[in-house]
């Protein structure tokens, strides 16, 4: 196996893997291939067993609520599409939950838009969610929320989520299960020698045009979109691979170097991660810390209530404000675990303290150490 695709997948502790509706859906019968569906929780629970955090992105909502009420018209108006995906969505996790109670996996169900993914409260309450089914050994099943979502509705959409829920969750992989091998020089349908690209570690135009005339056969996004969902997953410090899902054990296969598209971010998610939060220019408000907190922060910790000597401005959670000492000397920035009402409330008290302030227990934190970048030292 090559050196690099080897230390990138041993070195991935969180994965997600984008399973698309070719895949998880029997084109012909329109029910769940369970075949297809067993294999790659069969996977899963290897990548569990090697203590690899692992997240779903699944399509097949629509589908499968078509032929739950026998409807196969494709000429459909918004509503009813996201009524019958609403019907699909119940098959759907349920279809998940079956196959991984053989191995005694857990799961649970997120349902998201691109709106959720790019509003930074939305985002942060998102995260939260994903970070306590990892703490409870259980594996999120995410999809979009067809019920509320309209423009979403649309070929290729959840290559592009799967990109942006790898992106907030900070994951170091992003693999997706296609029915091609991979990104081709050329048609593959069309051009019997088209040469499989296994490595690629800059997206630009030639690739770009190489994905505009290259398609698969049944995955409605085609190429195109899953080249868009590797720039958002590559900008996230998160690598992404294309693989066919089709395949007996198609995860594993790519330990043993299977036919597979490798894009390479070179760098990694946290630091993609601080650079983005580097870039946030506007903040909403003001923290100002005592001594001990400044020396804690510095060394890479979070920044406690106890700490916290001073609250200004008005800002919502998830707001970016900045974090002074008592000279009024700049700290760090980041993202406020709580709005400013109750970050007042909490200033001084210990975290253990907080649900007696409050009436309720957001974090411990006001601001964790992975939503924060030191502006005056070293993290």
């Amino acid at each position: 196996m090559d050196t690099f695709k080897k230390k990138l997948i041993n070195n991935s502790t969180r994965i997600v893997i984008k399973v698309g509706s070719s895949l998880l859906v029997d084109a012909e019968s329109n029910f769940v291939n369970k075949k297809i569906l067993n294999n790659i929780c069969n996977d899963i629970n290897y990548l569990v067993g090697q203590n690899k955090e692992i997240l779903v992105v699944s399509s097949g909502a629509l589908a499968l609520g078509r032929k739950a009420i026998n409807i196969s018209d494709p000429h459909l108006k918004i509503t009813e599409k996201q009524a019958i995906s609403s019907i699909g969505q119940v098959l759907m996790i349920n279809s998940w939950r079956e196959a991984f109670s053989k191995y005694k996996i857990p799961c649970g169900q997120i349902l998201l838009t691109h709106y959720d993914t790019e509003t930074r409260r939305s985002s942060i309450n998102a995260r939260n969610t994903i970070e306590a089914l990892i703490k409870l050994n259980s594996i999120a099943i995410i999809n979009e929320n067809d019920t509320i979502a309209t423009k979403e509705l649309r070929y290729g959409d959840n290559d592009q989520l799967a990109a942006r829920v790898a992106q907030l969750a900070c994951a170091d992989l992003l693999i997706v299960l296609s029915d091609v091998d991979g990104l081709f020089d050329s048609n593959p349908e069309k051009n019997p020698q088209a040469k499989l690209i296994e490595k690629i570690t800059n997206i630009d135009g030639k690739i770009e045009k190489i994905s505009e005339n290259t398609s698969s056969n049944n995955s409605v996004g085609g190429m195109e979109t899953k080249i868009k969902a590797a720039k958002i997953a590559m900008a996230a410090g998160c690598s992404m691979v294309i693989t066919k899902g089709s395949s007996s054990n198609p995860i594993k296969k790519l330990y043993e170097d299977g036919k597979s598209t490798w894009f390479y971010s070179g760098t990694s998610p946290k630091t993609a991660r601080k650079k983005w939060i580097s870039s946030q220019i506007k903040a909403k408000g003001s923290i100002i810390v005592d001594d001990g907190a400044e020396i804690a922060l510095r060394k890479g910790a979070s920044l406690l209530p106890p700490g916290i000597i001073e609250v200004n401005g008005i800002f919502s959670k998830g707001d970016t404000i900045k974090v002074f000492n008592k000279k009024k000397k700049l700290i760090c920035i980041g993202f406020s675990s709580y709005p400013s009402e109750d970050a007042k409330k909490i200033a001084g008290f210990k975290s253990n303290e907080i649900k007696k302030v409050l009436g309720y227990h957001q974090k411990d934190v006001v601001i964790h150490r992975d939503d924060m970048v030191i502006k005056n030292g070293k993290y």
